[in-house]
């Protein structure tokens, strides 16, 4: 057979050679992803990605898709660039600049354009979810970088105050974010930034802090006995009971507010939310035994499982010490959002929801506090051997039909074409 006629006939089983290492590769890169997501330099990529994404208008697209997008995109990163600064020694040039950012976020949060979407007659003013993530985003900044954080002390100051003096007005501890509506993680975060803020600069919120919780207490969900996801607006009385990803948020910020409270709330989110579907860990959006429908909160749900629910919930398990379940959802997050990075900058599902990757730099990057006991492992340790198992049996499969495996090249040498299978009797 002339040379130029056996290329021209090997260029097809070159193809799919090549389509089969591709696939192998990326078979490899997702195994890959399953043991090592807790890398500390990844929350560093992330915020890089996150810094230019805001800069080209990504808190404005993700206010066209979500009521708070703006607010809470510019938060959560601000928060995270203050939680990785404050990891780093003040020598290191990396903490000013991600300091400097942080301060750059808070006076995007009280910005006109972040006030426009809330209701400044609501008390407090602009409603729960505004004043209480910007009271969070401003403590956890002053915390990382003392006095080099850069924003309006008077105002913080200020805010606090008429925070308090909403809840001492208020019949329920839950304040509404909107007229007639009123999600208790909202108040939660404005919390932690008053337990943050009384921990800095000496206490002052004392006694709000206590009588808040006393009257949390008496507003539990009673069907597991955790913080409801929404209430009355009237009386705090629970509405809709408690979901997972609101559960998991609460449970993070309450570690800043009461380790007693927060511990208990921790343990029922693994009580009822935590599971593994189909072999795969997550956290429920619903508590096991009942299912709803997905919802703007709760994102996509598959298998009950849900995407912000299990995200935000790596950050409950290391505020609580719970490192290996922190660790095991964090290499979730790296298998299902498929991150790609290039020149320091990390992204997830192609960086087409900043908003998402905002709440898990927040989550992943949150302090690993020491656990004031063990924690029973609650996802075994072989979940991963059976993604294992079926890759490899993927990448056998991939390598022979892709003509890789020695028998089947030799074939394609002497032929030009691929073997036919043998077909069964």
């Amino acid at each position: 057979m002339p040379a130029q006629d056996l290329r021209q006939r090997l260029w097809p089983a070159r193809l799919r050679a090549g389509f089969a290492c591709a696939l192998l590769f990326l078979l490899g890169l997702t195994n890959g992803r399953l043991d090592g997501g807790s890398s500390p330099s990844r929350a560093d990529a992330q915020l890089r990605f996150l810094a230019g994404a805001l800069d080209r208008g990504a808190a404005e697209r993700m206010q066209g898709l979500f009521p708070e997008g703006y607010v809470f995109t510019w938060a959560l990163f601000g928060a995270a660039a203050a939680q990785v600064a404050g990891t780093l020694p003040a020598s290191d040039p990396r903490r000013d600049e991600l300091l400097h950012e942080a301060s750059g976020a808070i006076a995007h949060v009280l910005s006109p354009q972040g006030r426009a979407v809330f209701e400044r007659q609501l008390s407090p003013s602009y409603g729960a979810f505004y004043t209480g993530w910007s009271l969070y985003l401003r403590s956890v900044v002053l915390r990382a970088g003392g006095a080099d954080a850069v924003f309006d002390r008077a105002l913080f100051e200020s805010d606090c105050d008429r925070f308090t003096a909403a809840l001492a007005a208020s019949k329920t501890p839950f304040l509404p974010s909107y007229s007639g509506q009123a999600w208790p993680a909202d108040t939660v975060a404005g919390m932690a930034g008053l337990a943050i803020r009384d921990r800095l600069l000496g206490p002052r919120h004392e006694a709000t802090i206590a009588r808040w919780l006393g009257d949390v207490r008496q507003r539990l969900d009673p069907a597991t006995g955790a913080i409801p996801h929404a209430a009355s607006f009237v009386d705090g009385t629970p509405e809709g009971g408690a979901r997972g990803e609101s559960l998991a948020l609460m449970s993070l910020l309450l570690a800043e507010v009461d380790p007693v409270v927060s511990r208990q709330q921790y343990e029922l989110l693994r009580k009822h939310f935590v599971a593994v579907a189909w072999g795969l860990p997550g956290v429920r959006e619903y508590p096991r035994g009942s299912d709803g429908p997905p919802d703007i909160d709760s994102g996509p749900l598959v298998f009950g499982l849900g995407g912000p629910a299990t995200t935000v919930a790596i950050g409950a398990a290391r505020a609580h010490g719970d490192e290996q379940l922190a660790a095991t959802l964090l290499d979730i997050g790296e298998l299902v959002g498929m991150p790609f990075e290039l020149w320091g900058s990390r992204r997830y599902v192609a960086g087409l929801l900043p908003v998402g990757d905002a709440f898990l730099v927040w989550a992943r990057s949150a302090p690993l506090l020491p656990a004031q006991q063990p924690w029973a492992p609650l996802i075994p340790w072989w979940w991963r051997v059976p993604l294992h198992v079926l890759s490899l049996a993927l990448a056998a499969l991939i390598g022979w039909r892709g003509g890789l495996w020695p028998a089947r090249r030799a074939a394609t040498a002497h032929t030009g074409t691929m073997p036919a299978t043998p077909e069964g009797p």
